[in-house]
């Protein structure tokens, strides 16, 4: 998993360094592995059930769908967050640079294009996650929450990368200020 992942970010850093903007399916290929997602999700699995098992692995590989959707829904809500702020500084291509490419279309345009995807995404999770057993939802659902925060982080724009703004008020304000 680990190897997946850096050799996903030296895909993207190669693609940097050569100046490369990939069509919008390449990039997806590669970037649900560089969203963390699937890392995540094995930290998230593991860690909850305490214990490595076979019944744990085969739960991971069984569960590809949701992890794979809910990596795509972290991308490309960190792209919406972030691109902005990449695109003026001449960062690496994100879903919406490459989809302005790939169809010469407007960023307005390619926004919408990518919240299509989102929400498509969303829809195949819910569908996989309502055919799982019960036991089985109780684990995954924190699973799912990752594409969940992902919608909280990137809301207001990039609020993993700049820790200002309203993302960071919304911490302070459920996580660190006192309930009174």
């Amino acid at each position: 998993m680990w190897v997946n992942f850096c050799k996903a970010l030296l895909l993207e850093a190669t693609w940097y360094h050569k100046g490369h903007i990939p069509k919008l399916e390449e990039y997806l290929d590669n970037g649900w592995i560089s969203s963390s997602g699937p890392l995540l999700s094995l930290h998230v699995i593991f860690g909850l059930t305490n214990k490595i098992t076979k019944e744990t692995l085969d739960l991971y590989e069984d569960c590809r769908e949701i992890i794979y959707h809910t990596s795509v829904v972290i991308r490309l809500c960190n792209d919406q967050g972030t691109s902005a702020a990449e695109l003026e500084r001449g960062d690496v291509a994100s879903s919406i640079l490459c989809y302005m490419q790939q169809e010469n279309v407007s960023e307005d345009v390619a926004r919408e294009h990518i919240e299509s995807l989102i929400l498509d995404s969303w829809k195949k999770i819910n569908y996989h996650f309502n055919t799982l057993s019960t036991s089985h939802r109780k684990l995954l659902k924190h699973v799912v929450n990752e594409a969940r925060m992902a919608h909280v982080m990137y809301q207001f724009g990039d609020g993993f990368g700049v820790q200002d703004g309203e993302t960071r008020d919304q911490v302070m304000f459920n996580l660190v200020r006192p309930i009174t």
